[in-house]
């Protein structure tokens, strides 16, 4: 068989698309750029996990109160509120504690985003397979 490029048993992170029975975690992607949304969705699908995407704070909100999400990967400088620390603490609020993985280029928000009790944080630009650990890592 050709290699197309993809993962085989064994490779790369958890397929949880290859557990039977089994409930893949949710992923919750929240920023505002929709291009690196579309690509972190693919990632983290193409890895096992579903994934909602949204734009902004109120979306995030919305769908986290609807889905529980097992993670929510967060850019942390969103255009409107809520966003940061305000928005970690609303989701929190709904939910529960719900692990929350800042993504940004920006080296000032991980002081703000530590502050905040994040759990991790992934800067903008970042490798493929460091995103898929970090989500391994945090729905596991």
């Amino acid at each position: 068989m050709p290699d197309d490029g993809r993962p085989r048993d064994g490779e790369g992170g958890a397929d949880r698309s290859l557990e039977t029975g089994a409930k893949r975690p949710l992923v919750l992607v929240v920023d505002d750029d929709e291009d690196i949304a579309d690509s972190i969705g693919d990632v983290l699908r193409g890895g096992g996990y579903d994934v909602e995407q949204v734009g902004d704070g109120h979306a995030a909100l919305e769908v986290a109160g609807r889905a529980k999400p097992a993670l929510v990967l967060l850019d942390w400088r969103l255009p409107n509120e809520p966003a940061g620390s305000a928005l970690v603490r609303k989701l929190r609020d709904a939910i529960g504690h719900v692990p929350v993985v800042v993504l940004s280029a920006d080296p000032q928000s991980l002081q703000e985003a530590r502050a905040a009790a994040v759990s991790d944080y992934l800067p903008k630009p970042f490798d493929v397979k460091d995103l898929l650990a970090l989500v391994d890592e945090h729905c596991d």
